[in-house]
């Protein structure tokens, strides 16, 4: 029974002594001068300046877009299956290989429009990759035709209104075949 807290002990000095050392070793930053706007935004944001369609594409409120996992949220209009439906049966596999996931991150505006596109890409393990350009292409094309929309509406104290909402968009792929569209 000694020996077994002998070790236990000898074991914790030994976890103390790493973290104490790997702390030590830790840069300061004092010299850390954020860039502008460094902080400004959240990390479902996207940038109107570079997002893809944003021409001509308005927010109702600028400063007030509702996130991913708002309670209520904006919808297809034809419902998650018309989505799903509308996907599959026109996108083509053309022999394409690719594996992982595309996801297409875009805002939902209070009239029910769509636009503000963003494209991530990566494989089954998450890990940063690229599609081939047909089947990412493709994919934006069908995305971007889904083009009625529900918007988040949303009641308070002062009634009810509809907002800005940001929506994505993810394909699983593998070998070219669309095996799940998410949310």
């Amino acid at each position: 029974m000694q020996t077994i807290k002998t070790n236990f002990f000898f074991l914790v000095a030994i976890v103390l002594a790493i973290c104490v050392a790997s702390c030590a070793k830790q840069p300061k930053e004092e010299n850390f001068i954020p860039t502008e706007n460094a902080f400004t935004n959240d990390a479902h944001y996207i940038d109107p300046e570079t997002a893809l369609l944003s021409d001509g594409f308005e927010v109702c409120y600028e400063d007030y877009i509702l996130q991913y996992y708002n309670p209520e949220h904006a919808t297809y209009s034809e419902g998650k299956n018309g989505l799903r439906n509308f996907i599959l049966s026109n996108y083509t596999n053309n022999n394409y290989t690719d594996s992982g996931y595309l996801n297409i991150r875009f805002v939902i505006n209070c009239k029910g429009e769509a636009g503000r596109y963003v494209i991530h890409e990566n494989d089954l393990d998450l890990a940063p990759k690229t599609f081939t350009k047909e089947l990412k292409d493709q994919l934006f094309k069908l995305t971007t035709e889904l083009k009625e929309w529900n918007p988040n509406l949303i009641t308070g104290e002062n009634g009810s209104a509809y907002y800005d909402t940001y929506m994505y968009i993810s394909y699983r792929i593998e070998n070219g075949n669309i095996t799940e569209i998410l949310p």
